[in-house]
């Protein structure tokens, strides 16, 4: 779906430039491939294109990468893959872009660099706003520090002249801390033709895009330029930049969740994964880890150092401290799952309780019933793995193994410290134990022969 207030043409196509090697990744990863809070940096961005309406993508491969971005980016539609054969330049990549692909009925072009993970709808839209006004609009940033950046040079009434590359930079030119983002706009797929007169006169040979600035001015072309957020634009080009994009990404979603009316203590401290749904009245303290495909009801409160993924919580439910869910389990409403509890692939029922030390796995446990301190679902032989079914409003008693495949019956009592490996009827205890037998005296004489 997309949002209300998309303002991208329909007919207008994105092309993201993903040909280069990554060498300053040093690994053996693309590094557009490289993820950021459980996903690639690439499909941030399709998802991002996707929801500010854009229909159609191009993306510019390498003859590595290309079957890997494809693998990754299946889910996505409408998407044209292109192989730009040698790294000489951005402009011999939007070139390649666009001679080997089909472009009828197109308006627009928008280029977007694979390694700008963290772009947001409202920066597309505001670019898009702008470009109605400018025949070619780039998007810039201001930076402390531009060392690196190519420096946007404006005369005094901030028209776009051109974009000088680091290297190629006088002492002037490097003062200024206006940067280019490498995000552009073409309002007229026709205006693109520019892009083929581009020499690479520079100290790297290369076919700078960039330079399609000066040359639109040189044709009496309008370029624009719209100033975003540093951060909504940062390249990640190495795994520290990895981080502190992911970093940011992180504060967003806290953010977004909190002004919805989740409760997060120490935010700073905690991940939530960005598809997690979470209802109304929910707290989260400190240090808790939510991972992909969790759905958080209304009421439920995650204690601190928690560790789930994969779950359905129900509303009102209380998970740790320290407990730790994996996937494909339900966690039903006004159950307990308590410190240092691991539960995997089962079914807890409302009102359950398991509050201390203990693993559930591959069970449905019924309503009401009550897990002891110590149990252990045996569900592994070795080569397979079997299911546990406990009633409701059944006590296991602590420090049991409850060896699968197993059924215990509705209001049954299992005696603390048994290992149960037969079905237990209704109403039943289940006591297996072995018989205390105390030696009188024992001790003294232990003692004695010391």
């Amino acid at each position: 779906m997309i949002d209300s207030g998309t303002m991208i043409d329909s007919n207008s196509v994105a092309v993201i430039l993903c040909a280069g090697k990554g060498t300053r990744m040093k690994s053996d990863c693309p590094k557009i491939l490289n993820t950021i809070l459980g996903k690639t940096m690439i499909a941030h961005i399709m998802d991002v294109l996707n929801r500010t309406g854009f229909e159609r993508s191009i993306i510019v491969c390498n003859s590595e990468n290309i079957d890997l971005i494809k693998t990754d980016l299946k889910k996505y539609n409408n998407i044209d893959y292109v192989i730009q054969r040698e790294q000489i330049g951005s402009a011999d990549a939007i070139n390649t872009a666009l001679n080997e692909t089909t472009l009828n009925n197109i308006s627009s072009i928008f280029v977007f660099l694979g390694d700008t993970p963290l772009i947001t709808k409202d920066d597309i839209q505001s670019l898009s706003k702008k470009l109605d006004k400018s025949d070619l609009m780039i998007v810039s940033f201001h930076a402390d520090d531009p060392f690196g950046y190519g420096r946007v040079i404006q005369d005094e009434d901030k028209n776009v002249l051109k974009i000088v590359e680091e290297l190629d930079a006088n002492d002037d030119q490097r003062k200024i801390k206006t940067c280019f983002s490498g995000i552009m706009a073409f309002k007229n797929i026709k205006d693109t033709k520019l892009l083929n007169e581009i020499k690479n006169n520079n100290k790297k040979k290369e076919f700078y895009y960039t330079d399609v600035i000066k040359l639109a001015n040189e044709n009496n072309l309008k370029v624009g330029n719209v100033l975003l957020e540093y951060n909504n634009l940062r390249g990640v080009n190495n795994y520290a930049q990895l981080s502190s994009a992911e970093i940011i990404l992180q504060k967003r979603i806290m953010k977004n969740f909190m002004e919805e009316g989740v409760s997060i203590s120490l935010p700073d401290t905690s991940y939530i994964y960005p598809d997690t749904n979470i209802g109304v009245n929910v707290k989260i303290e400190a240090n808790v880890h939510i991972g992909e495909n969790v759905i958080i009801g209304d009421g439920v409160t995650i204690k601190s150092f928690s560790y789930i993924e994969g779950v359905d919580i129900k509303e009102n439910v209380v998970i740790g401290p320290f407990a730790r869910i994996r996937p494909t389990s339900v966690i039903e409403m006004d159950s307990k799952v308590g410190n240092f509890v691991e539960i995997k692939n089962s079914h807890l029922s409302s009102g359950v309780k398991v509050n201390h030390l203990t693993y559930i796995g591959d069970s449905e446990i019924g309503e009401f019933t009550n897990v002891g301190a110590g149990t252990i679902t045996c569900n592994f032989d070795g080569e397979e793995k079997y299911q546990t079914k406990i009633g409701k409003n059944v006590f296991i008693g602590s420090n049991s193994s409850l060896v699968a495949p197993l059924k215990i019956n509705d209001e049954s009592y299992i005696a603390s410290g048994s290992v149960i490996n037969k079905d237990v009827p209704e109403g039943a205890l289940a006591i297996s134990r072995v018989k205390q037998d105390n030696k009188l005296d024992w001790a003294k004489k232990i003692k004695k022969k010391k």
